[in-house]
């Protein structure tokens, strides 16, 4: 039986145009938590923007290449936290078919995905701009949709309804205006209430484990947001206990074919989900 980990190793993609620095104040509070290592893939400014005309591969290597080094220094599989488009990002990385021609396949990597914020379904405003993070999603529901790979790699994901539908962001007016921004290129759910950028109905991933906050805002700066002391609080036991079942479920996977690698740190109790906590209904289609 090889050795594991008891607690995981995290990797953070963080979201777009935002910086690997944006998150370490994020990375700190992970390690006083009980977090083995904290990683922050590194994915900049440029590599962003570079988006805009190359698509999403480039950012795709990026966080997969992350992954792979993180899991080579790893006793057990990680705990990936995708903020904004970094969830995009991780599940790209672990899709089972290459992605404008880029495989990378780091399923087995992760042993839970985390999202914070992420829109899983994009509509942008404006029918012209079919941008890449559109073609990317609707790439995604096509290849790998929802919990792809449950049980043995576990989702959660988070997000928010502190701003209502009428779209009054409580935080600064240049925040706002990029709010507004944002909101174009994400699209909006008529009365669906969010993040301020993301709203609750499109962070959901079908199949997983869902945590909705009333009081968290989309950005790293400007009010409360996913990654602050407070929050990470609320949904990092649900990430470690989601993350301990599927390497519990890889542990069952093994012996029924007759392997000896043990991923069960911890023995995991099943129980309710907490108050906030739902599981989306999973798409219907096979693997």
């Amino acid at each position: 039986m090889s050795a594991v980990s008891a607690v995981p190793h995290v990797v953070i993609i963080g979201g777009f145009l935002t910086e690997p620095a944006f998150y370490w104040p994020m990375r700190e509070r992970l390690l006083r938590r009980g977090a083995a290592r904290v990683t922050i893939a590194p994915l900049h400014l440029p590599d962003w923007l570079a988006m805009i005309f190359a698509g999403m591969g480039p950012s795709l290597l990026r966080g997969a290449r992350a992954i792979r080094e993180a899991r080579r220094v790893s006793g057990s599989p990680l705990l990936v936290v995708g903020h904004s488009a970094g969830g995009v990002v991780a599940r790209l990385a672990m899709a089972p078919q290459p992605f404008e021609g880029r495989s990378v396949g780091v399923a087995d990597d992760i042993g839970c995905l985390v999202t914070l914020g992420t829109p899983h379904r994009l509509d942008p405003r404006f029918p012209f701009w079919y941008h890449a993070g559109a073609r990317a999603a609707e790439w995604l529901e096509r290849v790998s949709p929802g919990a792809y790979f449950a049980p043995t790699t576990a989702y959660l994901s988070v997000g928010s309804t502190l701003v209502p539908a009428t779209r009054t962001v409580p935080t600064n007016l240049p925040k706002q205006a990029i709010g507004m921004i944002m909101r174009s290129v994400v699209g909006e759910t008529p009365g669906a209430s969010g993040d301020g950028i993301v709203g609750d109905d499109r962070a959901q991933l079908a199949g997983a484990r869902h945590i909705t906050l009333p009081d968290v805002l989309h950005g790293t700066f400007g009010g409360p947001w996913y990654g602050d002391d407070h929050v990470i609080e609320r949904w990092w036991p649900a990430a470690v206990e989601e993350w301990q079942r599927a390497l519990g479920a890889r542990t069952l996977a093994g012996r029924a074919l007759g392997t000896s690698t043990s991923f069960s740190p911890t023995a995991v109790t099943p129980r309710a989900l907490p108050e906030g906590s739902t599981r989306a209904a999973q798409p219907s289609l096979s693997r």
